[in-house]
């Protein structure tokens, strides 16, 4: 396509910002990158799972793909060649005929405020008996909403970043020069080689990697995640047993099937390649890459969906994540970002999001299809961080294929498409091959109760999230974003319709994590939209109501911009006050089995002092089944395959198959540990416990009851005291 070296001012405004400059180029090209060389990776480990042969030289191999890919994004990066972004009649403003009279419009539109501000008034008197209502609000006004995008030209294929094939719009010149490459700025100049925001997000990204090092929370999940990583790094096989309780003799414990995810291979891969343990690329390595991307992923999507003040959104999405520390929303961001489903949600599904906005704008058919694999390769690595893809995934196909058939985009379709392939493929296996998939009780939670995980307690945090989510057709650019948005916040509220999650359920068995649903619209991103909503003139226009059109310019006239001024901030001063008063900062209030503090350097994020008793025993060579105190015992399940504990966490002991009498006993012998004192099994009990496990060392902390279990120990045979740190253990003559 032949393209003029300079796009006219009128278009740059629509143009894919950040693509013009040699740092947002390589802002792209790392998120680009990382995509394909983490779905490289998890291809390579979906050939591990059936054959079982050592993941170590497919590591090896996956870092020399990972270079060349690498090098190729940045030399692309670098050669200033970029994806071309048409830009149509019609976009940032052009007058766009209505469907129906503005006074239906008008009434459609006072319709679907009343119902999302009612939601928002739900979520400040955030209560069971409430709850109905406020969904019941917040479900009819996304309807409402979407309708009045559709009549008001939001969403018809005749705007920015969303005409497709088979519109009659006429195409402006794009925003690239001749061969690909961004050889000059918009105004005719040299290009910049970064803009002011740009250097804004890197400091964003600085920023946020320290605090993800820093900040310390011990994650009740961990010990199923890293001991894979540890096991992979000490034995290379991706085991499709047991590796907590043993050395793949039992089933596996979480969800009785096929490990899928390949995130954990690939830290214990990293691991033995850097001779490093496990834990310390998991807790030390991980958490600041992974927030830099995170970054980076929300400002790309932000970019792509702000029609104003990308730069403030994005200032304020990040703001929101890291001030909703009572919520999932601020959980499953840094405080736990080193685990692949909480890497999904702030990485890979804002990427995916931005990838489907971008797909039907791009000029050339070579870039379309560029960005349809990268959405295929998107899908791979969705399914290789999170078994919750299998679920997700067609969910945002859903949304997707519901944004084509208004915008009558078939590119977007196959964009949408291309990324479920992955996650559907690999729920499958999941069925076919698993035991029990969804767990022991594979029971959803009720739609409030899913509410609550995701938004949290705290009212004004509450409404501000509902507010975001309903306002989302109206909040995004018009075109494919809106679409989008629209589309994404309709799918995520609509999925807790009666009947809807029990349906689900039944086909996929996947009840326990169905509550994660609420994650697929890009909430923090949507309030940053709210936040820093455009301020409109009160003026007719077919875009954003920032803009004026050429019509109706008399009574344009006689609106008093002070009063549009005024109007117009008044939603965003609800939404910073909403803001201030419901933060919860994540480094002081996010829980998810233990407390999370701030530490004086980064350090593993689980029990310190546990550790250290932890690598002392290991250093020591203990081997076997070995009782601890159940901290250590979890401990010890993320540290190291050289010894087994009775048990690593209590709630793993349900899905281990093996005889009653074994599991009597490690419950007995976990009661033991704990300290309860009422509960103290007699010698008999605790002996045949013992050697029924085969226990090689059993020890206790320094507790009021140490000798009490001494004592015991030794007249059940275990009479060879020894220490270990803070530990007293008895160990068999």
């Amino acid at each position: 396509m032949t393209a003029p070296d300079v796009a006219p001012p009128s278009a740059t405004p629509s143009a894919a910002p950040g693509s013009s400059t040699l740092l947002g180029r390589l802002f792209d090209a790392a998120l680009d990158a990382s995509v394909v060389s983490f779905a490289l990776w998890t291809l390579l480990y979906s050939l591990g799972l059936p054959t079982q042969w050592s993941l170590w030289p497919s590591g090896w191999l996956w870092l020399a793909l990972t270079v060349g890919v690498v090098g190729w994004e940045v030399w692309r990066a670098r050669r200033g060649a970029v994806d071309e972004v048409a830009v149509r009649a019609g976009a940032d403003g052009g007058p766009v005929r209505p469907l129906l009279g503005e006074r239906r419009e008008s009434g459609l539109l006072a319709l679907g405020v009343a119902l999302i501000g009612g939601a928002g008034l739900g979520g400040l008197v955030w209560t069971p008996g409430t709850f109905r209502a406020t969904w019941a609000a917040l479900a009819l006004g996304l309807a409402v909403l979407a309708v009045w995008a559709w009549v008001r030209g939001r969403v018809r294929p005749a705007g920015d970043w969303g005409t497709t094939e088979g519109s009659d719009a006429t195409r402006a010149p794009v925003i690239s020069a001749r061969g690909g490459r961004a050889d000059l700025s918009a105004d005719g100049r040299q290009p910049r080689w970064a803009t002011w925001e740009e250097l804004g997000v890197l400091a964003a990204m600085a920023v946020t990697a320290v605090v993800a090092s820093f900040i310390h929370l011990a994650d009740t999940d961990d010990p199923y995640y890293v001991n894979r990583s540890v096991w992979i790094a000490e034995h290379g096989n991706a085991a499709l047993r047991d590796t907590m309780f043993s050395p793949e003799v039992f089933n596996s414990p979480y969800g009785g099937g096929v490990p899928i995810s390949s995130v954990e291979g690939l830290f214990g891969v990293i691991a033995h390649m850097s001779g490093q343990l496990a834990g310390t690329v998991t807790y030390l390595w991980v958490p600041p890459v992974a927030a830099a991307l995170a970054v980076l992923a929300i400002w790309r999507l932000t970019r792509r969906w702000a029609a104003r003040r990308a730069f403030a959104a994005f200032v304020v999405a990040l703001g929101f994540l890291t001030l909703s520390g009572d919520s999932m929303l601020g959980n499953f961001w840094i405080p736990r970002i080193w685990q692949g489903k909480v890497i999904a949600v702030v990485v890979l599904m804002p990427l995916i999001w931005a990838h489907l906005t971008e797909l039907p704008a791009l000029a050339e058919r070579r870039a379309q299809w560029r960005h349809a694999v990268l959405l295929l390769l998107a899908g791979v690595a969705f399914y290789g961080l999170t078994p919750t893809a299998v679920v997700w995934a067609p969910i945002m196909c859903a949304a997707v294929l519901l944004a084509a058939a208004v915008l009558r985009s078939g590119w977007l379709a196959l964009g949408g498409l291309a990324m479920v392939v992955g996650p559907v493929l690999s729920g499958l296996a999941v069925v076919l091959f698993s035991t029990d998939v969804g767990g022991v009780d594979p029971v959803a939670l009720p739609a409030r109760a899913s509410f609550v995980r995701i938004l949290g307690e705290t009212p004004a945090m509450v409404a501000l999230g509902l507010l975001a989510l309903g306002g989302a057709v109206a909040l995004a650019r018009r075109g494919t974003p809106a679409a989008l948005a629209g589309a994404s916040a309709l799918a995520s509220v609509w999925v807790f319709a009666p009947g809807v999650l029990p349906l689900i359920n039944t086909v996929t068995g996947s009840g326990p994590i169905l509550w994660r649903m609420l994650l697929v619209a890009p909430i923090p991103v949507l309030v940053g939209l709210l936040v820093t909503a455009p301020i409109p003139d009160l003026r007719r226009s077919g875009d954003d109501p920032s803009v004026a059109s050429t019509t109706d310019t008399s009574r344009a006239d006689r609106t008093s911009p002070r009063l549009a001024v005024g109007v117009a901030l008044v939603p965003a001063l609800v939404a910073v006050v909403l803001l201030g008063i419901g933060a919860r900062p994540v480094w002081s209030h996010t829980g998810h089995g233990g407390p999370v503090t701030v530490t004086k350097q980064p350090e593993w994020k689980l029990d310190l002092p546990a550790l250290a008793d932890v690598e002392l025993l290991v250093r020591e060579g203990v081997t076997g089944t070995v009782l601890l105190p159940p901290r250590r015992m979890k401990v010890l399940t993320m540290y190291s395959t050289q010894a087994f504990p009775v048990v690593p966490r209590e709630w793993f002991i349900e899905n281990i198959e093996e005889p009653r009498a074994a599991t009597r006993a490690r419950r007995t012998l976990y009661r033991l540990a704990s300290g309860e004192k009422q509960k103290f099994p007699g010698v008999a009990t605790t002996r045949e416990a013992l050697e029924r496990l085969d226990v090689s060392l059993a020890c206790v902390g320094e507790t009021d009851f140490t000798d009490r279990v001494l004592k015991l120990y030794a007249a059940a045979g275990y009479d060879v005291v020894e220490r270990y740190g803070t530990l007293r253990c008895g160990r068999r003559a």
